[in-house]
């Protein structure tokens, strides 16, 4: 299976390679998004110090000069990057002796003509270039387009219109990078809303509109560069582009896999850093607070169990702790285990197995807070509505669910079910009938103690009107009123004794990559058409019979659907095709885990996008938000940046030589016979800048 963040830094580091310097030292200058970056792609920098000599921020007050080593600059295109690797030669001797400069992509005109304008720096140039970094691989099939924040504000909030254009371009680019670097021209389509969704919110044609702009993108892109794509085996690439109103229901349900229930029902999990804290006992009995990452590069056992029901990882983790406590059998009194407390008693007190200590007591501890919050709660029996009202109104057995009104009522009155799980079941109940009028909201919020003169019932009365941006009238003007029309593409799962009843709904996500995997007339032309016309193989499928194809949605603990990744003779197998799928305006959990599911299911490579993962809070939370004017949202592009480089990398100081013996250690390494010799810095002459000024406008 490819990996999106193996992929990702092989190619950092193919680039750094290709960089020629004397000695072979090379200092890699940074800023926040790029460190950002790095951590996403590196779990320590071992092996990033492997082809540079050191990493430094470009605004540290520490970073000291070495005017005998060239630096390879990796930084965001913005105005006070520029000044500070200005200021960085504007010393004498200057702070490195040459500059390797590779931006992410964004450096535009406007800022070509900034950077020409420097009065150092264009002495100094020894290489610049663009990299294919416009996107941070978040998991291992998972990335995130660079640069877009409150993404829902940006992409539904009409006080937000004039975002669209440059987020859709950030967007375009991400999408172009992964291409590149995947080597895939693939196949476009996109969701195509129905008239009177896109009448009531015109910002659920942005799926249209992105992908026709990313077709122009790389189609330019594979007419200046002829060696792309380069040749492969590989069956050609799917790419579906989509916008978040295509799944409302996905966003409000309550998903009862591992990771999905940490990140919703448990407030130690930072949702933006990914780091739970928590308290577990050392060998000394005594309790210390904890912080550790929730990342799949740091933790094997995360990214085991991150996509297990929760009952399911349970039964894993309990497994693991079994083994371990197996190869320490003499400093275990298995007598004094009775239950899971006791088997993570006698963890913590074992001796060595340090690591593997760490890990089974965090994902104990944090299983066992999602097992009690839903124990609390009630959420695994009260989630039988929500998954009815998401089931096309069908019971777990296929019939037609009685009395959903009663049922909605009597959660409502739940002493168990907290405010906000109360307020998702009514917007799934809401979008089940096409909407409601606002006297029946009210008295739906009555039922939760939220009347009119209470603090919490403008807010949320704001956010089901809200829901029009999404193109969902939920509230209607009058009793009379039809219920708006849509089109739903998820599906519902019935009469299946293999999977959990809290896990019956099946995601567009899912249900899409399912159909399109399986046979690409599967997935409707007309909501989902393509930017150009069928390519061949698909013509060639159109002519024979689609009664001979049959797919599956459905979880892989359904024995009936063994995944074809099982079968043992792998031999001479072609490279699996690509799918490619990405959503405007965010993910959830859920959705992310179907790519995983759908890949392993159907024996394929899947790579899902977006410009931020949701949770349930963020998501209502945001919608509330729609309607709230600009100078409300403190968007990060709406605030004054400072551009002057700090005073500090003014200073003369430099660092010492590099020690002999550090030059000799690294000499050794072969330089390329064909590789450019580094040439002393010209004198600041104004022919020379005029030839670096057309230079750089031809970018």
């Amino acid at each position: 299976m490819s990996d999106l963040i193996e992929l990702q830094r092989n190619y950092i580091l193919s680039f750094i390679n290709e960089i020629q310097t004397e000695h072979n030292l090379k200092f890699l200058i940074i800023d926040d998004t790029v460190d950002a970056l790095l951590d996403s792609l590196f779990a320590d920098r071992s092996m990033l110090l492997r082809v540079v000599t050191a990493v430094d921020k470009i605004d540290s007050s520490k970073r000291k000069g070495q005017p005998s080593v060239e630096a390879i600059y990796m930084l965001e295109p913005t105005k006070f990057n520029i000044n500070c690797i200005d200021a960085d030669f504007s010393n004498r001797p200057a702070k490195y002796k040459r500059a390797h400069i590779r931006f992410l992509p964004g450096f535009k005109d406007h800022l070509v003509r900034f950077f020409d304008s420097k009065r150092y720096l264009p002495q100094y140039i020894s290489t610049l270039a663009e990299i294919q970094c416009a996107f941070v691989p978040k998991e291992s099939v998972f990335f995130q387009t660079m640069g877009i924040e409150q993404s829902l504000q940006v992409f539904y909030n009409r006080c937000c219109t004039d975002l669209i254009e440059r987020s859709i371009s950030k967007t375009v680019e991400s999408l172009l990078n992964l291409c590149i670097i995947t080597g895939e021209y693939p196949t476009v389509r996109y969701s195509e809303p129905s008239s009177e969704i896109h009448t009531i919110s015109p910002s659920t044609l942005l799926a249209k509109k992105l992908a026709f702009e990313f077709q122009e993108a790389i189609d330019d892109y594979a007419r200046k560069d002829e060696s792309f794509p380069p040749p492969s085996p590989r069956p050609r690439a799917v790419l579906i582009i989509t916008e978040r109103s295509l799944d409302p229901f996905a966003l409000f349900l309550h998903d009862f896999s591992y990771q999905a229930m940490a990140y919703d029902l448990v407030p130690e999990v930072d949702t933006r850093t990914d780091v739970y804290h928590y308290f577990a006992e050392n060998e000394k009995g005594e309790k210390e607070e904890k912080a550790a990452k929730l990342s799949e590069l740091e933790d094997p056992d995360w990214a085991e169990l991150r996509h297990q029901h929760i009952m399911d990882a349970t039964e894993y983790l309990n497994a693991k702790v079994n083994e371990l406590i197996a190869k320490n059998p003499l400093l275990v009194d298995r007598a004094n285990v009775k239950n899971t407390t006791d088997l993570l008693s006698v963890v913590a007190h074992l001796k060595d197995f340090d690591e593997d200590r760490r890990r089974i007591t965090l994902h104990r501890t944090l299983i066992d807070q999602c097992l009690n919050v839903n124990e609390e709660r009630r959420l695994a029996e009260l989630s039988d509505f929500e998954q009815a009202m998401a089931g096309f109104g069908m019971d777990v057995e296929g019939h037609r669910y009685k009395g959903a009104t009663e049922v909605l009522l009597e959660n409502l009155m739940s002493k168990t079910a907290n405010i906000t799980d109360k307020i998702r079941f009514i917007l799934v109940y809401a979008l089940f009938r096409g909407g409601l009028i606002e006297d029946d909201f009210i008295k739906l919020l009555s039922f939760i103690g939220v009347s009119s003169g209470h603090s919490f019932y403008k807010h949320f009365m704001t956010l089901f009107v809200n829901f029009q941006s999404l193109g969902f009238k939920l509230v209607k003007e009058k009793p009379g009123d039809k219920p708006f029309k849509k089109e739903w593409h998820h599906e519902t799962i019935v009469n299946d004794l293999t999977i959990y009843n809290t896990s019956r709904f099946i995601n567009v996500v899912s249900n899409n990559l399912s159909k399109v995997i399986t046979n690409q007339l599967l997935l409707s032309e007309q909501a989902f058409p393509y930017v150009k016309d069928k390519p061949i193989e698909v013509l060639e499928e159109d002519s024979m019979d689609d009664s001979s194809y049959s797919y599956s949605s459905t979880s892989l603990r359904n024995p009936r659907h063994k995944a074809s990744w099982t079968r043992k003779n792998t031999q001479n197998r072609a490279p699996r095709q690509r799918f490619f799928y990405y959503s405007i305006g965010g993910l959830t959990h859920g959705e992310i885990r179907a790519a995983y599911l759908q890949s392993q299911l159907k024996n394929k490579d899947i790579f899902i996008g977006s410009d931020t993962i949701l949770s349930p809070l963020d998501v209502m939370q945001s919608i509330e938000r729609l309607s709230e004017p600009r100078e409300q949202l403190n968007l990060r592009c709406d605030q004054k940046t400072n551009e002057n480089a700090p005073s500090f990398l003014f200073d003369r100081a430099v660092a010492p030589p590099v020690a002999a013996q550090h030059l000799h250690k690294t000499s050794i390494q072969k330089t390329p016979a064909n590789a450019t010799p580094v040439m002393p810095a010209p004198p600041p002459q104004e022919k020379k800048r005029s030839k670096l000024s057309k230079f750089l406008r031809s970018k």
